[in-house]
């Protein structure tokens, strides 16, 4: 029986407009040095990764650190470093929050629809590049005229 898969439209499209966002706030920083956006690029491919790989990896990571008082004292330690840097760069913070949930949206409802690893990974970055390039592309054409 042949199945068809239904791209989950919404999530994509909500995927592609919060990374317009990020691409848009990347271009507004004057003489932006390239660097800035491969980092942008690199943290979509990463987070993209990381959503798309298998999770019981990360609860074997969680479960280690947590084996013994030493690492248990080790793993507050880093959570409370965490924790300050949050709160110190919260509007960065809340940026990349927002990203990550409409990037796991999305990975979801790819999941649901039965689209493969490779399949959820390349809609995904495929989506959050173009909408990096969108969004800078975007600022770029309107604000070109006011300088």
């Amino acid at each position: 029986m042949l199945t068809s898969k239904r791209l989950p439209w919404v999530s994509l499209l909500l995927l592609l407009v919060t990374y317009m966002s990020l691409g848009w706030l990347l271009s507004t920083v004057p003489n932006a040095p390239w660097a800035i956006w491969l980092a942008a690029v690199a943290f979509a491919f990463v987070l993209t990764g990381a959503l798309t790989s298998a999770l019981p990896l990360v609860k074997d990571l969680v479960g280690f650190t947590l084996k013994s008082d030493t690492r248990a004292f080790v793993s507050v330690t880093i959570a409370a470093f965490l924790t300050v840097f949050v709160i110190t760069w919260f509007s960065a913070f809340a940026q990349a929050l927002v990203l990550m949930s409409a990037k796991s949206l999305a990975r979801l409802e790819l999941q649901t629809s039965r689209f493969s690893q490779w399949q959820a990974f390349g809609i995904l970055l495929i989506v959050s590049l173009a909408g990096l390039g969108l969004g800078g592309a975007a600022h770029t054409l309107i604000y070109r005229h006011h300088f």
